[in-house]
């Protein structure tokens, strides 16, 4: 009997860790698995009831050589800002920058995303944008996991532990508004309550088509 109540406490134990992991990230924000954008064209991100919530661009300069420029607009196909990479290919390291709109308050641009791949292990994203409510610039990183193109996305300070506030990740999905017998595979973003949407959904995007592409 003992066993088998220790048994139980440790399933408790590791299912803890999933249950925290849903409270707190309550938002769903889905790109259905066969969009392919490795060679350009148009990703509709949606948000859990079906809705399209941004579309996302993104234009091989031409002549290509790794040059892209990915477009970022709300569900209303308003534009919210474009991110330009000189070096958008999977055997170095990657950076998208915006280049466009005035320049923060600390002299960077608005935002910027790189991609560090690291061999043997996990890869990382990092990113950053400037808050001009907060006057200060934030950062993000996203640890790729080693198996599959999803991870965990945190908020990271000088000084301060890492703070989870994403989770990429594929799922079978069965909304009713997807309307396919049996579910479709997705690639899915659940965030916080707070988090810089607009960012973490081009996060998503990018791991997306970084897994297609390379």
């Amino acid at each position: 009997m003992q066993f088998r109540s220790a048994l139980a406490f440790i399933a408790l134990l590791v299912s803890l860790p999933l249950t925290l992991d849903a409270q707190n990230l309550p938002n769903d924000y889905i790109v259905i698995e066969n969009v392919n954008l490795a060679k350009g064209g148009l990703m509709r991100i949606m948000s859990a009831n079906g809705m399209t919530a941004f579309r996302l661009i993104k234009d091989l300069n031409t002549p290509s050589n790794g040059k892209t420029t990915t477009t970022l607009t709300d569900g209303f196909q308003k534009k919210l800002f474009a991110l330009v990479s000189s070096n958008d290919d999977c055997k170095s390291k990657t950076t998208f920058t915006q280049l466009e709109g005035p320049v923060s308050k600390d002299g960077l641009p608005k935002r910027a995303y790189s991609y560090d791949p690291r061999g043997f292990r996990s890869n990382v994203w990092r990113f950053n944008v400037y808050n001009d409510a907060a006057g200060a610039r934030q950062y993000y990183k996203f640890i790729k996991n080693r198996t599959n193109k999803g991870g965990i996305i945190y908020r990271v300070a000088r000084g301060q532990g890492d703070v989870m506030v994403g989770r990429l990740r594929g799922q079978s999905r069965q909304d009713s508004w997807l309307n396919v017998p049996g579910g479709i595979s997705t690639f899915t973003l659940s965030c916080t309550e707070g988090a810089p949407l607009p960012e973490l959904v081009t996060m998503l995007a990018y791991a997306h088509i970084r897994h297609d592409q390379c």
